[in-house]
């Protein structure tokens, strides 16, 4: 057995033992959702104070310095960033998830380097799963737009996402820094490092959904969240097939890469950007899905049985435990109140 619960090499094909699940055995799997659920309320916990400590004290230090510390908004009505702000931002909470991570692996005496382990890392394998991955960003993208118009028609629009960053090269160096580096490695160690392995221990094929939806979940908006759980399916994949999350972590890079080239772009040339992300959506798209079909056909998407034997081990115990309970409440509550009237977004 891996340090996902699966036995090495392909997913196993063994004979499921009986459906019963002894008391015992439901307060073991529920303990298993409820650690799940905790990481995850700590989390958020620690993101949100330290990310609103860290604001407060960027408008202390700004006011002593003299600035106005208010929020300045180009000729469009976007908001500015400034560095710091967008460290703040897009730096705490990677860091906070690095931090949340180490703690999980010191109370429950894990040890993190499994889940580096290369050995049944392939490299033609990790670049088909960038393709998919980038595949199914094209297909959120297509979404959002889907969405976008549909709110918009009924005076609606996401709150948050309207910004832009100030016009300087280390403000948009520290973003890159954060969106490609920073946020890919923290996210992964938490969402399939840890939500993903835990789960994978009652049900491979139950796991990759979970994880996926609670990592689209956990973005807080609904463009994203439909980002985050198509391309935390082929994340989970190939994770628990190398028992690794260093290719996840590669694949994650990749996915923010293509969408912080437009940023960067814009920095030079803002027409050109847009060209860019026009151009992405159908060439991404086309190859990702020649892509897909070719790996599902060889049997590279094969996913982990799942039977009567791991439903009475799934949603049926889950729904059960507190803890998972709450941060889900705590995510869809994030997710409704995103969605605004247009005019409350453009007066914030």
């Amino acid at each position: 057995m891996d340090n996902f619960g699966q036995y090495s090499g392909n997913f196993p094909q063994y004979s499921p033992p009986p459906n019963y699940v002894s008391p015992d055995e439901k307060r073991r799997i529920r303990k298993n959702y409820n650690t799940i659920g905790i990481v995850l309320l700590c989390l958020y916990i620690l993101i949100s104070v330290v990310c609103t400590g860290g604001y407060i004290i960027y408008g202390f230090i700004s006011g002593m310095s003299g600035e106005s510390g208010e929020i300045l908004y180009d000729e469009n009505g976007m908001m500015i960033l400034s560095f710091w702000e967008t460290f703040i931002g897009g730096g705490f909470p990677a860091i906070s998830a690095m931090i949340i991570f180490a703690f999980y692996c010191i109370i429950s005496h894990y040890d993190p380097k499994e889940l580096f382990d290369t050995s049944r890392i392939k490299a033609g394998e990790t670049v088909r799963y960038i393709f998919i991955v980038l595949f199914c960003q094209q297909v959120s993208l297509i979404c959002s737009m889907i969405m976008m118009s549909f709110l918009d028609a009924h005076g609606l629009e996401v709150s948050g996402l309207d910004y832009v960053l100030s016009h300087d090269p280390k403000t948009y160096f520290i973003d890159i820094i954060a969106t490609v580096v920073l946020a890919p490695i923290g996210e992964e160690l938490i969402y399939r490092g840890i939500v993903l392995r835990c789960a994978a221990k009652i049900s491979g094929r139950f796991a990759i959904f979970f994880s996926a939806a609670i990592f689209g979940l956990m973005h807080g908006n609904p463009y994203q969240m439909v980002l985050g759980f198509l391309i935390g399916i082929p994340l989970a994949i190939i994770t628990l097939k190398t028992g690794s999350i260093v290719p996840s972590i590669i694949c994650h890079m990749a996915n923010n890469i293509m969408a912080s080239i437009p940023t960067v772009v814009e920095y030079f040339d803002e027409t050109m950007s847009n060209v860019l992300n026009i151009i992405a959506i159908p060439i991404f798209f086309l190859i990702g899905i020649v892509v897909l079909l070719t790996t599902f056909l060889k049997g590279g998407m094969r996913l982990p049985q799942y039977n009567e034997y791991h439903k009475n081990r799934t949603f049926p115990i889950l729904i059960t435990s507190w803890s998972m309970i709450v941060i889900t409440i705590i995510y869809l509550y994030d997710i409704i109140t995103s969605i605004q009237p247009i005019e409350n977004v453009l007066n914030v």
